[in-house]
């Protein structure tokens, strides 16, 4: 008969402990490679973020020009450049690192042009508009540029050296596109809509609409990001020639010289700004309206009866000049456009309530002598 052996039940046991302990142990690894991978994640995003600001502290710096009215913010190589070598960066790290494929390399680069766009805000103090704008084209320069770097880096031993070259390039383009001209094109947004009111009580509204509120523009989208509400309107002169006075939000004023007039039928203007019309901070330095970049250039309104009351038409011809035109058109159409749809609602609600409402906001004031 054999006898067991001491030392062999022994190894049994420490190898039955070992056994039972593992999964606890590769949880642990596996929450420290969690950790680890979270940490790299982390840093990639602040080192994407980090050559953002220092890239928007240069272009703002070195390539503005105040006096002019330029801004190094409104170049192509910043506004494009800029977000696909965050991009860039973040796929070549991401493909080193082993950090991921290209949808962990995309999210990485998105987040890190966020984490840029909010330093940008609340730090350096960039408007909402210009931000708002800016972040679709970040976003898809930002994913493009982490998808080329995923792959230059898998298919280039000299990838790291390309890619520091590659953040300057940037800075070069900035260099030589400072002397380019921008390109100047003109949009005609139009606008109607049918208002069951006479085209008189419309007319009045059109030249004297007073004590505007917050809430009666508030589904605009340009107000919503930042562009200020317009308070009143005043025609001091019913004719060709004469003016009229604006108030918006902010501190703003504006004049307005009337280019065609037809009693209670047509009404046009072209828009008159000067250097004291939008006081600093009240609008982003980059679009301010009649600048270097944007401009209204006239409005008209038509008024047409139909049977069941009149139909108000709105034309705004806007001017936009970026190296960009192909993006920023985009934008101008869309912006103007909807803020003229929010106006001809506005004087829709207005006309309409006119007999019903005692309320100050519908109240049509007499001209001023």
């Amino acid at each position: 008969m054999q006898v067991p052996d001491n030392n062999d039940k022994e190894s049994h046991e420490v190898a039955g402990a070992s056994t039972t302990s593992s999964p606890e142990k590769n949880y642990y690894f596996a929450f420290v490679r969690w950790c680890g991978k979270l940490i790299a994640y982390i840093l990639l995003m602040a080192v994407g973020g980090l050559y953002g600001v220092g890239a928007y502290k240069i272009f703002s710096s070195l390539f503005s020009s105040p006096q002019n009215g330029a801004s190094g913010l409104m170049l192509t190589s910043f506004l494009a450049g800029i977000p696909l070598c965050i991009g860039l960066l973040t796929g070549h790290i991401a493909k080193k690192k082993a950090l991921g494929g290209w949808i962990t390399a995309s999210g990485l680069s998105a987040l890190s042009i966020a984490l840029f766009v909010f330093a940008a805000g609340a730090l350096l103090r960039e408007g909402m508009i210009c931000i708002v704008m800016a972040i679709p084209l970040f976003i898809i320069m930002g994913v493009l540029g982490a998808i080329c770097g995923l792959i230059f880096s898998a298919t280039n031993k000299n990838a790291g050296k390309w890619c520091s070259a590659f953040l300057l390039l940037p800075l070069l383009l900035g260099t030589a596109e400072q002397q380019i001209t921008p390109a100047a094109t003109t949009q005609i947004i139009q606008k109607d809509i049918l208002i069951n009111a006479s085209p008189e009580t419309i007319w009045q509204l059109i030249n004297h609409p007073q004590d505007i509120h917050p809430e009666e523009l508030k589904s605009g989208f340009a107000y919503r990001i930042g562009v200020p509400f317009p308070i009143q309107a005043t025609t001091l002169e019913g004719k060709v020639g004469g003016k009229r006075e604006l108030v918006w939000q902010r501190g703003i004023t504006f004049e307005e010289e009337i280019t065609a007039w037809e009693l209670n039928r047509h009404i046009a203007w072209t828009y008159k700004f000067n250097a004291d019309s939008f006081p600093s901070g009240s609008l982003d330095d980059h679009i301010v309206i009649g600048g270097k970049y944007f401009n209204l250039e006239d409005t008209s309104y038509t008024l047409t009866p139909e049977a069941h009351g009149t139909r108000l038409q709105i034309k705004v011809k806007t001017r936009v000049s970026t190296n960009f035109n192909w993006y920023a058109e985009g934008w101008a159409n869309f912006l103007v456009g909807d803020t003229a749809r929010t106006i001809l609602g506005f004087y829709k609600n207005r006309a309409e309530n006119i007999n019903t409402s005692t309320s100050g906001k519908s109240k049509i004031l007499e001209p001023k002598a």
